[in-house]
This record gives C-alpha cells, sequence and structure tokens, in this order.
C-alpha cells in the first residue's frame, strides 16, 4: 500500500476518533450543556465541532476554553496555526452533531462567509440557532445527502430498550486552499461557519425557512504555533509522529494522544496513551 493511501486511511481514523479525544482534555473549564428545555439538540439546533485533519494545530484561547458551554464539544472561536512556508496540504475536519434519524430524506450543508451581518438575512423559524453570516459573501464548503433512517423494530430486553430515534454524527474533511491563507494571516481575516439541515423535499422546493443550524464558529489563521495561553489539538505529519493526536491543555501539559496505524488491509486501530498529566 502506498504512503498517500495509509496517510489517507489514518486520516479517517483520526477523524472517528476526534470527538472522544478533544473536549476534557482542552482544559479545567466546565463544559455542559444547555439548562433550558426549550435547547433540544437535532430538533431545533445542530451542533459544529472542529478538529485537525493534516498540515494544522487547532488552537483555542484560555478564557474561550474556560467559558466553554453549549451542546458542541470545541470552542466556538478557534485559531489554525500553520506553516505557510512548508505547508503545501491543509484539512480540518467538522463533525455536525445530533442528527436525529428519521423517515425523510435531508441535506447537510456546511457554509462559510468572511464576514456576518448585524441580524439574520433569512427567516429560520424552526432553528434556535439563526443564520448570522452574511448571504452576499456567503459560500457552502460542503453538502451532503443524509438518507432517511428509521430503526427496526426490536423487543425489550432485560437491559433495556433502545431509543427509536437515534443521533448520528456525521464527520468530514475540508481541504483549505494553502495558497490563500497567508493573505488571511496577513490581513487578520476571519473565517465564519455554520452547519445547517433541511428535507430533500423543501431544499429541492426552495423552502429555505426550514433550514435548523448551528452555532456559528469563527476560525482565525495564525503562523507556526498557536498563542499564548492557548490549549490546542495537533495531528503529527513527520515520519516519527505521523498520524498521532496530540491533545494539549492551556499550560502546555499533554491531556492525551491518539495514535492511528494503518494496514494493508485497510482497516485501522486507534488507541489512547497518557500524556505528561497521566490523564
Amino acid at each position: 500500500m502506498s504512503n498517500i493511501n495509509k496517510k489517507a486511511i489514518a486520516k479517517k481514523a483520526l477523524a472517528g476518533a476526534v470527538l472522544l479525544a478533544t473536549s476534557p482534555a482542552w482544559g479545567k473549564g466546565t463544559g455542559g450543556g444547555s439548562t433550558e428545555g426549550k435547547s433540544q439538540i437535532g430538533v431545533n439546533h445542530l451542533s459544529l465541532d472542529v478538529a485537525p485533519g493534516y498540515g494544522c494545530t487547532v488552537c483555542a484561547d484560555k478564557q474561550d476554553v474556560l467559558g466553554k458551554s453549549g451542546s458542541n464539544l470545541t470552542p466556538n472561536n478557534l485559531s489554525i496555526a500553520i506553516d505557510p512556508f512548508e505547508t503545501s496540504y491543509v484539512e480540518l475536519v467538522f463533525t455536525v452533531r445530533d442528527i436525529l434519524a428519521k423517515n425523510k430524506d435531508h441535506v447537510l450543508f456546511l457554509v462559510y462567509s468572511p464576514q456576518t451581518s448585524p441580524s439574520p438575512q433569512m427567516p429560520t423559524p424552526k432553528s434556535l440557532n439563526k443564520l448570522e453570516l452574511d448571504m452576499s459573501a456567503m459560500e457552502i464548503l460542503a453538502i451532503y445527502n443524509i438518507p432517511a433512517q428509521q430503526m427496526m423494530a426490536a423487543n425489550p430486553t432485560r437491559l433495556g430498550a433502545a431509543n427509536p430515534a437515534p443521533h448520528s454524527a456525521v464527520s468530514f474533511s475540508v481541504n483549505l486552499d494553502a495558497s490563500i491563507l497567508p493573505t488571511f494571516m496577513g490581513d487578520n481575516e476571519k473565517a465564519y461557519l455554520q452547519a445547517a439541515l433541511m428535507t430533500t423535499a423543501n431544499f429541492n422546493a426552495g423552502k429555505y425557512d426550514t433550514l435548523i443550524l448551528s452555532e456559528m464558529d469563527t476560525l482565525s489563521f495564525v503562523e507556526m504555533t498557536c498563542p499564548e495561553n492557548n490549549a490546542s489539538i495537533a495531528v503529527g505529519t513527520n515520519e516519527a509522529d505521523e498520524g498521532t493526536m496530540t491533545v494539549t491543555d492551556y499550560n502546555g501539559d499533554v491531556g492525551k494522544t491518539v495514535t492511528t496505524s494503518a494496514t494493508a488491509s485497510s482497516s485501522s486501530s486507534v488507541t489512547f496513551g497518557p500524556g505528561k498529566s497521566g490523564e
């Protein structure tokens, strides 16, 4: 198997492991979810999480880690550290949660804009989160078909019964244009992103007011390393540590590492190991 294929397999394994590796080790904040009864993830809003795929490090400021709350695992304001002189390929992994299984086909979007709007430019009455992006400059980074999902009937067991409407997470990679990122750095530009979900029928009919949206995530780009007092997640790209995800808290202590190994049978394994903090 070529090195390129092995890298691709390792990246897919990391994409699946990222939700297990990130949140607890990012710092000593409280995290948690919303206590408001009106907030129903998967029903009236989604969660969007961002992690490194290849050629970059995802950084979060100490204050954002300490003050993080809500249903998403990673803070909403992130810096992406890259080496603009060495990096020719940059990849971010986006995970959208929690998509409820439904008996209708859906369409999932990831949209981006370089600027925000002071007020929503489109009504979305079914969504707790509103569209915060400026639509005049908005582009679609990814669009996916989510087929109808329905659990088969199963009898209750001594242990219990499964919820007939399971939640799923969709993880996908986005290749960033490495030639443009130095311009983002020099101009201190930001990228604003939101995920959105609607039925395929409403999509075909142009009924975009039925969208369910995630919170808005803000990405900025910095050169080489994370700023001071930042927690970070990085994936090794050199031969010695290729395929290893390292999670570091804002004090610089390694909380967890996640390593992947690819085999000729196109399968992969994920191993968790304690870092310096012994977590």
